[in-house]
């Protein structure tokens, strides 16, 4: 892991002119979690379409998008993955956070109980685990709750464990009852037999998860550079879509992974729910503001504002660029 002191140097180095650029890599380093929804910077990155544009694209493993939002306001990255409810909660308090894209609308996310929980009722009193309070995950999990009957203030305890494979640990000995995960974390879990309580890869639970987010300062500095990116990145997308074989191989090395049917599985899988253009879901903006609201006061002024949120002019520019 880098020193902030880098990360600083690097935010730095990207407020040079554009012309710099093209005689020398500019560094940008990204916030990533373990979600496959961060496939388009991994595959950008091997498939060398960031540094056609320009760019040094650094991934770097953060754990837990409300530290990545923190990351973001704070200068240490430009650019990095984060879900729409960090990022929401942050600009509700005035933080200088927007949303640019997002991959999908959906995420392959599992809600998987241990092999003794039979029906909802069982997990009542039980415990959960999260990435951090406020995570994508954390969504998941009261979404899943809801759906079943279940009240996710009241039900369960919620813990906070840092990361998938911890979740996973954790339910392995019992200390969890059940997690809302991502499918390469339950993957192994379902294979075993293990129940499938709520499958929320469905148009039901729409959530705008690792989405690129960056600050609207930088946006206003640097937009040629917010530009590259953004074209680098929807270039990332088409190729999933149409390259199984790289996408493989970028699983293989960013996540470590041998298992070759878990592997293929997994490229089909989000080539089929990566957006050609990832505009952010302004339903799955409300969606969040409504379920913030449901833990926390949330003026009237915030909903119905998608663009309080989200800056989709970047992206409009770069379609509209590439028509002419």
């Amino acid at each position: 892991m880098r020193s902030i002191a880098k990360y600083c140097a690097a935010l730095c180095i990207a407020t040079l002119p554009v012309q710099l650029a093209a005689q020398e890599p500019l560094r940008v380093p990204y916030g990533v979690t373990t979600s496959l929804q961060h496939l388009p910077v991994l595959v950008g990155k091997d498939s060398g379409l960031f540094a056609k544009q320009g760019l040094n694209v650094e991934p770097i493993h953060i754990r837990g998008g409300a530290l990545i939002t923190t990351m973001i306001m704070s200068g240490t990255v430009q650019f990095s993955g984060a879900g729409a409810e960090s990022v929401v909660s942050a600009r509700i308090e005035g933080g200088d956070v927007s949303l640019l894209a997002c991959p999908a609308d959906t995420d392959v996310v599992y809600f998987v109980g241990r092999p003794e929980i039979k029906n909802p009722a069982q997990l009542k009193g039980k415990s959960s685990g999260v990435t951090r309070l406020g995570s994508t995950t954390h969504y998941y999990l009261r979404a899943a709750l809801r759906s079943l009957g279940l009240d996710p203030e009241k039900d369960m305890t919620i813990l906070q464990l840092g990361g998938g494979a911890e979740i996973v640990t954790a339910m392995r000995s019992g200390r969890v009852a059940a997690a809302a995960l991502p499918y390469r974390n339950t993957y192994s879990l379902i294979q075993a037999g293990w129940p499938l309580l709520v499958d929320q890869s469905t148009a039901n639970f729409i959530y705008p998860s690792s989405c690129v987010a960056t600050s609207r300062s930088f946006i206003k500095s640097s937009p040629a550079v917010v530009e590259r990116f953004l074209k680098a990145y929807v270039e990332a997308i088409r190729l999933i879509k149409k390259d199984s074989a790289v996408v493989e191989q970028s699983i293989k090395k960013w996540h470590r992974e041998s298992d070759a049917g878990f592997i293929k599985k997994t490229a089909e899988v989000y080539a089929k729910i990566f957006k050609p253009i990832p505009y952010v879901s302004d339903q799955g903006l409300e969606i969040v503001l409504k379920e913030l609201a449901t833990r926390r006061p949330v003026s009237k002024e915030f909903f119905g504002k998608p663009e309080l949120f989200r800056d989709h002019g970047p992206l409009e520019k770069l379609l509209k660029d590439s028509k002419e």
